[in-house]
């Protein structure tokens, strides 16, 4: 006996399975990276706003570090806006989802990201040679101009990847995946792609 199997079939199911990778994929790109993909609007939902929040809420925290309380909000804004352009340039994602069933996943993030562990590093030479170069002992003046740099700063930064992948729990609502709020790493892709957090 001949069994015939209709293979179209068996692959749309297969298609529809990588769903959530598609989605996270898109999701990651869109929102922390400034990349255009076209499965975001196809595949998923959020809270754009919300998310990229939180990403510079991460964002704010680790240039606190480097430049103290003295930044302005126009200053962190800008700040973040040159980082995102280095992100979209030098970041990248590669998504692979590992569990799918009843409207819940479980996909895996492995990723590239800036190191900006090394920013204070940075700051702190800049603040240095100014000082050294000026015999100006202010701070305030030194970090002032440290802060004009920090475009050429970001772009020097290097590219770190992560060690292991990251676990992220997506659910599907209405018809199209988003990153579960309220799980325990549902804030890690914010903090990897916002801070020194590189796993």
């Amino acid at each position: 006996m001949t069994l015939t199997l209709d293979t179209k079939k068996y692959a749309k199911s297969y298609n529809k399975l990588q769903d959530p990778e598609k989605a996270l994929q898109a999701y990651t790109e869109v929102l922390y990276l400034n990349k255009e993909n076209v499965d975001y609007d196809k595949y998923v939902t959020a809270d754009k706003t919300a998310v990229i929040e939180e990403q510079k809420k991460a964002f704010n925290e680790e240039i606190k570090g480097a430049f103290s309380n003295s930044l302005t909000d126009k200053a962190k804004k800008d700040f973040f806006n040159m980082y995102k352009d280095v992100l979209k340039e030098k970041a990248s994602v590669k998504t692979n989802v590992i569990a799918n069933a009843n409207n819940k996943a479980v996909v895996e993030v492995e990723y590239t990201t800036l190191n900006l562990s090394d920013l204070y590093s940075y700051v702190s030479q800049l603040k240095r040679a100014y000082t050294d170069e000026t015999k100006d002992y202010d701070t305030e003046h030194s970090e002032e101009f440290a802060a004009s740099k920090f475009k050429d700063i970001v772009n020097e930064l290097e590219t770190k990847e992560g060690s292991r992948p990251l676990r992220i729990f997506m659910v599907k609502e209405d018809g199209k995946w988003t990153v579960k709020s309220s799980d325990l790493y549902s804030d890690s892709l914010g903090k990897t792609f916002g801070s020194s957090y590189i796993r």
